[in-house]
């Protein structure tokens, strides 16, 4: 049978900040009326453009090179049996191929690792900062999805076990006269760069990595808007009042399974006070920011992150300069100083 598909542009890029925040460039037409299509998913899968993107415990397939990390993405007859309960997901098309997340076990592991023995299983998030954008996100939404499955395998109502339907993008129930539908679901979250003039607030939790400093975030609770979320968390965090509030973007955050939307809030004032979330909180200006990052008393969330890119923009606003840059100068400065040290 024919699959030739012409695949549909739904980018808002000219318009959308969201583009520029990790795992949110992917470029796919999802496909979304042929995924009950059996037939024409089995004759997609057994297609010379089938590509599958693997994932080993939550780990995707990853190689190196001096440009960085890029998605190794596996060809039909390089896996064997897939697995008959957990089928290959359908994902979409760019046009050229069509990408199906398939999950593999220790055994194909190893001869996936055979095939490609430049490859390695490796957490996205940690490796995703070197990757092409739209890869990051293809693997970002096999992720997401990979863990929905495995989360979900059984009926919520009843307890028997659920079934994959619409090609990975549905479960339900095995229990007839049950029947429970379920669809991927996601955690939507806030995160807020809290400012105050000329300062932004950082706050720092108890269980992070030492010298850790990032924006307040938290989860939208039942019965909640998200400005309202924002509001709340801000004052639970850090007892600080808001004045204003401005939405700047989203994020796809697949780790485990959250939706990150981003804010900006400008304080009543600077007074803040500890909670048990987080053990530590401070104001930064430009000039207080730089010096702790060169001096390594702050260390600030991956650039992956939404949390940095609301930092970076605040930043570059101030003082047009870019963050990055910043960061990558302190790590030099760290490297030399430890080379030293050993010496």
């Amino acid at each position: 049978m024919s699959l030739q598909i012409t695949p549909v542009d739904l980018s808002i890029d000219q318009i959308t900040r969201s583009r520029r925040n990790r795992f949110t460039s992917v470029r796919l037409d999802r496909l979304v009326e042929y995924r009950d299509n059996e037939e024409w998913v089995e004759a997609a899968q057994n297609s010379e453009a089938a590509r599958f993107v693997p994932l080993w415990r939550s780990r995707s397939l990853l190689a190196s090179t001096d440009e960085g990390q890029y998605a190794v993405y596996l060809k039909p007859g390089e896996l064997d049996r897939p697995d008959a309960i957990q089928p290959p997901t359908l994902l979409g098309t760019d046009g050229k191929r069509y990408f199906f997340a398939v999950s593999i076990n220790d055994s194909q592991r190893e001869k996936v690792l055979a095939l490609y023995p430049e490859a390695q299983f490796i957490d996205l998030r940690r490796a995703s900062v070197d990757m092409d954008a739209k890869h990051a996100g293809v693997l970002a939404y096999a992720k997401a999805l990979h863990y929905w499955q495995h989360r979900h395998g059984f009926c919520g109502a009843c307890g028997h076990p659920n079934r994959l339907y619409s090609s990975g993008h549905k479960l339900v129930c095995g229990n007839e006269e049950c029947a429970r539908q379920s669809f991927p679901r996601i955690d939507p979250a806030i995160i807020v760069l809290v400012t105050q003039d000329d300062a932004c607030l950082l706050g720092r939790n108890a269980n992070w990595p030492p010298k850790h400093f990032s924006t307040l975030a938290g989860f939208v609770e039942p019965g909640e808007s998200l400005e309202d979320a924002v509001v709340r968390e801000v004052y639970e965090e850090a007892r600080i009042r808001l004045k204003e509030i401005h939405y700047v973007s989203s994020q796809p955050w697949p780790f485990p399974a959250s939706s990150m939307c981003g804010f900006y809030a400008e304080a009543e004032s600077r007074d803040c006070a500890t909670s048990e979330e987080l053990e530590e909180l401070r104001w930064f200006t430009v000039p207080g920011l730089e010096a702790a990052v060169l001096e390594g008393s702050v260390r600030l969330s991956p650039p992956v992150s939404i949390a940095f890119r609301l930092l970076a923009d605040w930043y570059s606003r101030r003082c047009g300069k870019d963050l990055e840059h910043l960061v990558r100068k302190a790590k030099k400065l760290r490297r030399e100083s430890d080379r030293i040290i050993s010496i």
